[in-house]
């Protein structure tokens, strides 16, 4: 039965900060007078305590200060100009004393124990830069006060699979992630021009530069709500949310594309590609990342450069055409395919007239059409993805071979 969350502390953890693995929790808000204290009092009733909790306020217009100011000097309060979350939290790494660093969210609620089950995981891994749980989804009660929910369990991926994994969707929920300061360092700060999206950029820039651990313990409770979210200048609504995340996550689409090697995107990593094989792969998993962050031209690119590395009469593997259906049914791909359905068909048309190709073509529209099946929307939207098929498949079956 789900209950009104209790801070009630829990016995027999170390209550005071451990020299050498002293938290920071910072908090950046932005009007949450209905939600920050509850969020601080959680933060403060820590098992084994914060070294400190810095609150950054990025403008707040509401109650906001004057609620933040009753607790005194048991939270450093800190104030700026609204510029969005990264400005805030960039601000508070530059503050932060301790060798870990907790991000937390102003409208959630930790859990009693959140600090010293993670600090307890990376002393048993100390290679790892950072420790990652799963949490607990949770609800406004009648009164305000979250209540607890359903858990959000994670799936354990290997060190060598993580990136990749982590690349193709976000698994975990950076307020979960306990963080070492020098990784935080070493990453740099968080990208100021992503307005949303940008924990999930800051959780592949450490996933790429450091071992993660794992504790099964949950951290916090992620409040579902419909209040306005996001910065000032893209403050938006909960039903406006995935409209956010995708056009943020296209970006980050982008980001990888950009940073990464093509070696990167194979498990394990490999920093020199050294045969067909293995660059065939990689293209297939870059373009399964490509098309999960709705970037649909680098998805096809990738598509087009494997088809190059074929021989004239060869065509793709069955794993390889898998890989190709699953692409059009991750992360964000269907919706990019349907809102831009005519540059989507101009870049299938320039795939090659080759027996290869026209098979490609066909594992496109095999996925368009497993999304008219089983992907959710109304009834009109899978009539629309099922006559996306349609044309796709039509087209791999008619088209001429090259030279023809």
């Amino acid at each position: 039965m789900n209950h009104n969350f209790d801070l009630t502390q829990a016995s027999g953890v170390p209550t005071q900060p451990i020299p050498g693995l002293r938290v920071s929790v910072l908090v950046p808000t932005f009007n949450r007078a209905n939600y920050i204290t509850e969020c601080i009092d959680s933060l403060l009733a820590q098992t084994m305590a914060a070294l400190e909790v810095i609150v950054i306020d990025d403008g707040s217009e509401d109650r906001t200060a004057e609620l933040l100011r009753n607790y005194g000097d048991r939270i450093r309060y800190v104030r700026k100009e609204n510029g969005g979350k990264p400005t805030a939290v960039n601000l508070g790494l530059t503050l932060a004393q301790g060798e870990l660093i907790w991000i937390f969210d102003d409208d959630d609620v930790a859990l009693p124990q959140a600090i010293a089950n993670r600090v307890m995981a990376l002393q048993a891994m100390p290679s790892a830069g950072f420790v990652y749980t799963p949490h607990f989804y949770g609800r406004d009660g009648q009164d305000g006060k979250i209540i607890k929910g359903r858990l959000h369990p994670l799936s354990i991926h290997r060190q060598d699979t993580f990136l990749y994994e982590l690349m193709k969707g976000c698994f975990f929920h950076l307020a979960t992630a306990l963080v070492r300061a020098e990784a935080y360092r070493a990453v740099g700060g968080f990208d100021t021009e992503l307005l949303s999206s940008e924990d999930y950029d800051m959780q592949l820039r450490l996933a790429q530069a450091f071992p993660a651990a794992y504790s099964p313990a949950p951290s916090f409770i992620f409040r579902q709500h419909t209040g306005l979210r996001g910065a000032k200048i893209i403050r938006h609504s909960e039903n406006q949310r995935s409209r956010v995340f995708r056009k943020f996550d296209h970006r980050i689409g982008q980001k990888l594309r950009a940073r990464l090697n093509l070696g990167d995107y194979l498990s394990p990593r490999q920093t020199v590609i050294s045969t067909s094989t293995a660059q065939r792969q990689a293209l297939l998993a870059r373009m399964i990342v490509m098309a999960s962050k709705g970037c649909m031209p680098e998805m096809m690119e990738d598509l087009r450069a494997l088809l190059a590395l074929l021989p004239p009469d060869e065509v793709p593997a069955d794993c390889q055409l898998e890989a190709i259906t699953e692409a059009i049914c991750t992360g964000h791909a269907a919706l990019a395919i349907t809102d831009q359905w005519e540059h989507f068909q101009e870049l299938i048309s320039e795939l090659p007239r080759s027996r290869a190709g026209r098979t490609v073509r066909r594992s496109v529209a095999t996925g368009l059409f497993r999304l008219s099946r089983g992907y959710p929307g109304s009834i009109q939207l899978r009539c629309l993805r099922l006559a996306q098929a349609c044309r796709v498949a039509i087209n791999g079956l008619f088209a001429k071979p090259s030279g023809l």
